[in-house]
Parts: C-alpha cells; sequence; structure tokens
C-alpha cells in the first residue's frame, strides 16, 4: 500500500530501520553463542577425532555460516532503506 503522504512513508520507513537493527541485534547475540559451540565443536572434533563429533562441528559450521548471511543480508536491507529515506528526506526538504 502506497502512502501518499511523504512524512507517512519517511516515519514507514524509520519504523523499518528501527526493526531491521534489532533484528540485526538479535542475531548478533545469537552469533555469539553459536561461535562459542562451534570453537568447542571444532576442538572436540579435532581431539577426539570421533565421527559424531565431526558430525557436530560441520552442523555448527553451517550454523555459523547461516547466521552470518543473515545479519550481511538484514544489513544491506537496512543501508537500501536508509539511502531511500535519506533520498525521501531530501525531495521533501526540496520542496
Amino acid at each position: 500500500m502506497a502512502m501518499a503522504n511523504p512524512i507517512g512513508r519517511i516515519q514507514a520507513m524509520n519504523a523499518e530501520i528501527l526493526s531491521i537493527a534489532a533484528a540485526i541485534e538479535q542475531s548478533r547475540a545469537e552469533l555469539d553463542m553459536l561461535s562459542h559451540l562451534d570453537d568447542d565443536a571444532q576442538r572436540d572434533a579435532a581431539v577426539s577425532g570421533r565421527y559424531e563429533d565431526r558430525v557436530d562441528a560441520k552442523h555448527t559450521a553451517r550454523d555459523l555460516a547461516r547466521i552470518e548471511k543473515y545479519i550481511a543480508s538484514l544489513t544491506n536491507s537496512q543501508r537500501r532503506l536508509i539511502r531511500r529515506r535519506d533520498h525521501e528526506v531530501a525531495r521533501l526538504a526540496a520542496g
């Protein structure tokens, strides 16, 4: 639904930017936790050489890559939205 009111569009973009920022913060906390789990899993796999430990290490490495990719995607979306918002603000200021 397109808003005719430029201030309304800008406010909606600001709300979305804040929402994305919260998702990034939450994902970074998850990344920190997963990083510790991955460190442990990689160490266990290297020390024990057990099949189960190697499988766990692969899974944690995939989880870590997945969350890193998700954070990068969120960050890119946020940057694009900020550029769009700034463009709308400039248009509004120009009259």
